[in-house]
C-alpha cells in the first residue's frame, strides 16, 4: 500500500513537471521566442537611430557652413538623404510593432500576468501611434502634450520581454537536465 501512494505521489510529480515543461514551451515557441525576436530587433534599430542621430549632429548641425547657396543645398540635400534614412529604420520599428501587437493579440492565453501592465502599455502607446500619427501628428499639439508623449516602444518593454525570455529558456533548461 505506502509503494502505491509513493507511485501515485510520484506521478504525478512527473505530471506536473510535464505539463510546466509544456506550459513553459509553449509560452517560448509561441510568444516570448517571437516577441524577444521583434524587441531585440527595436533595440537594435533604437541604437541605429541614435547613432544617425549623432552623426547628423557631429557632421551637418552643428557645422558652421558657408552661405553659399550651392553649399546651403548640398547641406540640406544630405541632410534630408540622412533624415530619410533613419526614418527608413523608424518604419522597420512600427513593421516590428505591428507583429508585436498582433502577437499579442493572437497569444494572449500565453502571457504571464504579471507581464499585462507592460504589454497593454505598448498596445496603448501602438495604437495612439496609429491613430495619431499617420505620417504626421494628427492630434493638436497642445492636446497631444497634455494627453502625453507617444513611445515607439517603452522601455520597459523592451526589458521585460528580453527578461522574461532568458528566465524561461533558462528555467526549460534546468527541467530539461
Amino acid at each position: 500500500m505506502a509503494v502505491a501512494v509513493g507511485n501515485w505521489i510520484h506521478a504525478g510529480s512527473v505530471a506536473r513537471r510535464e505539463k510546466t515543461v509544456a506550459h513553459i514551451g509553449a509560452q517560448l515557441k509561441e510568444l516570448y521566442g517571437p516577441l524577444y525576436y521583434f524587441t531585440n530587433q527595436n533595440a537594435r534599430l533604437f541604437d541605429l537611430c541614435r547613432k544617425f542621430d549623432e552623426a547628423y549632429t557631429a557632421e551637418i548641425s552643428s557645422k558652421n557652413w558657408s552661405p553659399d547657396t550651392r553649399t546651403q543645398a548640398s547641406v540640406r540635400e544630405e541632410a534630408s538623404a540622412t533624415i530619410a534614412i533613419s526614418n527608413e529604420y523608424v518604419g522597420c520599428v512600427v513593421k516590428n510593432n505591428d507583429s508585436v501587437a498582433n502577437l499579442l493579440e493572437r497569444e494572449w492565453h500565453l502571457i504571464d500576468s504579471d507581464d499585462i501592465e507592460d504589454f497593454s502599455a505598448f498596445l496603448v502607446h501602438h495604437f495612439r501611434l496609429k491613430t495619431e500619427c499617420g505620417g504626421s501628428l494628427k492630434t493638436p499639439f497642445m492636446v497631444y502634450r497634455h494627453v502625453g508623449a507617444i513611445s515607439y516602444m517603452p522601455p520597459s518593454m523592451l526589458e521585460r520581454v528580453e527578461s522574461k525570455f532568458r528566465a524561461k529558456t533558462l528555467k526549460l533548461q534546468k527541467f530539461r537536465a
